[in-house]
């Protein structure tokens, strides 16, 4: 075999040059292991990790001129070349393969960083092609980089893998198992998502789309023509037709030795700094940062109304009841039963109808004097919008499908600045799958998705909203690194009282990594709702409330009214509705993966749900263990739970021990977690010692979810044996702080006069 080289790609730590300037390799990271890429002169290549081949490369292809062009086959290698460069995240070596597909010209190259984590695909279509649609939307019409699927065994043993995949953050077809023909198992085509491989000792991949994300799939032949091979393949979605000219789209495989969790941590912000997407519509966010009530799917109210009384009456009376009972709801989620609906009941009109809200939203909203969340879904091929039906915008509307799609700016912009008036300050972007999977515009022309969707976000911020998605598939996700209105996702199917929807602890994973805050849905606070239209009760109201708040996204009761549990729903936050929430949400422990994964190949994780999370105050992390549901017993460390508090001595203890016994938490002394069911969670937690004489620790709010929380907890001052807690409220507002000093527990009570207090642990007193 001819080699054109080989290189090394160490890990690094995860910072990155301005987004600008040259090329600046940053030091290798102290970690030995590396990731190698070795390219051939023919074009394929094998991407290996601590001396061993983890995938090796399946033909390149193309589609041009009505036929598929195939590496060792019709495809032509023009030209390879072999160059150094650098750019804003360093110095790489660039491997380009020139190819001749029918009358098509196209590139294909590899960007091997010197000492960063990843490798870049790309494909570059230098002439254009025509005639390139696949024989099924779910294909795709090129394929670089393939990778043969084949078992692959390591120190560790075999590979495993995760792909996200189907709707709701990429998280309702999700696939684990073992890299293999027989074990890959996985949602390709329109519906595909990022996909990770591990071998359970901490090394990881990530394979993934890195740009144009609404125009590419991945397709996995699980047999090819010779009746043996099964290939993995990334390129451009099946349906496009034709590729413009110079258009070109790139794939990343991210490494890290840290495990899943860590890979993700490092290939997202990677990604957001490429993409320039920050936080700051996250943080500022009402329908993230404070409570809601929701009426949509699972909701008591959903497409149901009080006895006798229209919609508007339920709204007003859902409000003056939660005031009575001092529930402190910021804002109403309005879900599909309130607008008009049109053929295959799609969007017709966005505008409330006069039977739902006879003296219409704006009332509504003037009335209750909070603002809203508005649900929408696709539209329909008869929505009075359109100029095809004598609307004012421009539209694609296909009747064979019975969809449409807007294409035009003042649209949106009209749209939201409309809805302004009755409150709206999220738009709520439903069946996102639906709308994107049937108009056919938007899986055949490569430029179309983005627009939709870029579109869509600039008119948010017009009129200062954001934006929530809902059904949505990896590539919606990952196109919101281009926009950063997009504040909240969906992570699990619809809620229904009793299902097991909570589970979101994997799906977290990768919505965090885009800063997307995961949305569990709404749930019932109470068991049993008389009259529900599901003839269902709920028996798991304490599992649902701390995966909302511990997911960092939306909190959503939906109860019928005279049936909030108010004690509960209050653990989520203070009095005036403000989440009291860790730093990032809650996840799946990567030893939970591993074993789903590797099954009997992994010996020492999790059967069941253990997630973990952390609150940050002043440079103290106080951790968080929540399980809510597991077989057998299963030992965590801090290594295992992904808290970096090695600062300080550690102690846990059981929020539902009212006992409050401590015990020490390290490497060396794990915590052992058993009998945990759904409908007696368990939840941990995990707090710095911060005095050792006296020994003092701060348990924190313990009335709350999250007993220690940067919307609580302002800074923590240690001198000498003197501990101070500043904390912010509202007037009136009566918490109670609880610490153990030598193991004696010592409670001090404040009553905010103003927003801010502060306690003094010597004193026992708070000012």
């Amino acid at each position: 075999m001819n080699y054109v080289s080989a290189v090394a790609v160490f890990l690094v730590p995860l910072a990155f040059a301005a987004p600008h300037g040259d090329g600046v390799n940053k030091a290798p990271h102290p970690d030995t292991e590396y990731l190698r890429v070795f390219a051939l002169a023919d074009g394929s290549f094998q991407v290996n990790v601590r001396g061993q081949t983890w995938l090796s490369s399946a033909p390149t292809f193309f589609n041009a001129d009505g036929q598929t062009y195939a590496q060792g086959a019709s495809l032509k290698l023009v030209s390879q070349s072999t160059t150094n460069g650098g750019d804003a995240y360093g110095f790489y070596t660039l491997y380009t393969f020139k190819y001749q597909a029918g009358q098509s010209k196209i590139t294909a190259s590899i960007r091997a960083y010197e000492a960063l984590p990843f490798v870049y695909f790309s494909q570059s279509y230098d002439t254009g092609a025509n005639r390139t649609k696949a024989s099924s939307s779910q294909q795709t019409i090129s394929g670089f980089p393939s990778f043969l699927v084949q078992a692959t065994k390591t120190k560790q043993g075999p590979l495993g893998y995760l792909a996200y995949g189907g709707i709701h953050t990429a998280d309702k077809a999700k696939s684990f198992g073992l890299f293999s023909k027989t074990g890959l198992h996985i949602t390709d085509g329109l519906d595909f998502g990022p996909m990770t491989l591990f071998d359970g000792s901490g090394d990881t991949l990530i394979i993934s789309p890195a740009s144009n994300f609404m125009a590419v799939s991945n397709w996995y032949q699980r047999q090819t023509s010779d009746g043996d091979t099964c290939t993995l393949s990334y390129g451009i979605m099946g349906g496009v037709d034709t590729v413009p000219a110079g258009f070109s789209v790139d794939f990343i495989v991210y490494y890290s030795s840290q495990g899943v969790n860590q890979a993700f941590a490092g290939w997202g912000e990677h990604l957001r700094t490429v993409y320039e997407r920050t936080d700051t519509y996250v943080l500022d966010d009402l329908t993230i940062n404070y409570l809601g009530y929701y009426t949509d799917n699972g909701a008591y109210y959903y497409y149901l109304s009080e006895p006798h009384k229209t919609y508007q009456d339920t709204i007003i009376d859902v409000k003056a009841n939660a005031d009575q009972i001092q529930i402190p709801y910021k804002y109403i989620q309005y879900d599909s039963w309130w607008y008009y609906k049109g053929y295959d009941n799609g969007v017709k009109t966005w505008e409330a109808r006069p039977d739902i809200f006879p003296n219409g939203f704006q009332f509504v909203f003037n009335k209750t004097g909070i603002p809203a969340v508005g649900h929408n879904r696709f539209w329909s091929n008869d929505t009075v919008y359109a100029t095809q039906n004598g609307g004012q915008y421009n539209f694609i509307v296909e009747s064979s499908t019975g969809k449409a799609v807007p294409n035009d700016q003042r649209f949106w912009n009209d749209l939201m600045r409309n809805a302004s008036a009755w409150g709206l300050l999220t738009y709520e972007q439903d069946w996102l799958n639906v709308e994107f999977d049937s108009v056919q515009a938007l899986h055949t022309d490569v430029t179309m998705g983005d627009t939709w969707l870029t579109q869509m976000a600039s008119a948010a911020v017009q009129n200062k909203m954001t934006v929530q998605y809902c059904m949505s598939e990896s590539r919606h996700i990952m196109h919101a690194l281009q926009t950063n209105v997009v504040t909240q996702t969906r992570a699990s199917d619809d809620y229904h009282p009793g299902n097991q929807q909570w589970r979101i602890g994997v799906s977290s994973i990768f919505a965090y990594a885009m800063r997307i805050a995961p949305f569990k849905d709404n749930f019932w606070s109470t068991s049993d709702q008389p009259g529900n239209p599901y003839k269902l009760s709920e028996p798991n109201t304490e599992t649902h409330l701390i995966a909302s708040v511990l997911s960092t996204g939306p909190v959503g009761p939906s109860d019928r009214i005279g049936y909030s549990n108010v004690s509960l729903i209050m653990r989520c936050c203070n009095a005036d509705g403000l989440i009291l929430k860790p730093s990032k949400p809650a996840t799946a422990v990567d030893d939970q993966i591993y074993q789903t994964a590797l099954g009997g190949y992994y010996n020492n994780g999790v059967f069941g749900e253990v997630w973990t999370t952390y609150s940050e105050v002043g440079g103290l992390r106080f951790g968080i263990i929540f399980v809510p549901d597991i077989t057998g017993e299963y030992f965590i460390t801090p290594s295992k739970a992904g808290f970096n508090m090695t600062q300080n001595q550690l102690m846990v203890f059981e929020a539902h021990d009212t006992t409050r016994k401590l015990a020490a938490f390290s490497d060396q002394a794990p915590l052992g977690i058993i009998d945990c069911y759904t409908a007696h969670p368990c939840l941990y937690h995990v707090t710095p010692v911060l005095t050792q004489s006296p020994k003092v620790v701060l348990l924190g709010e313990l009335a709350k979810v999250v007993p220690v929380s940067p919307q609580r907890v302002i800074s923590i001052d240690v001198t000498g044996n003197d501990v101070k807690v500043s904390l912010k409220g509202v007037p009136n507002e009566v918490v109670a702080f609880t610490f153990s000093v030598d193991s004696n527990i010592v409670t001090i009570s404040c009553t905010f006069s103003s927003r801010a207090a502060v306690i003094d642990l010597t004193d026992r007193s708070c000012k």
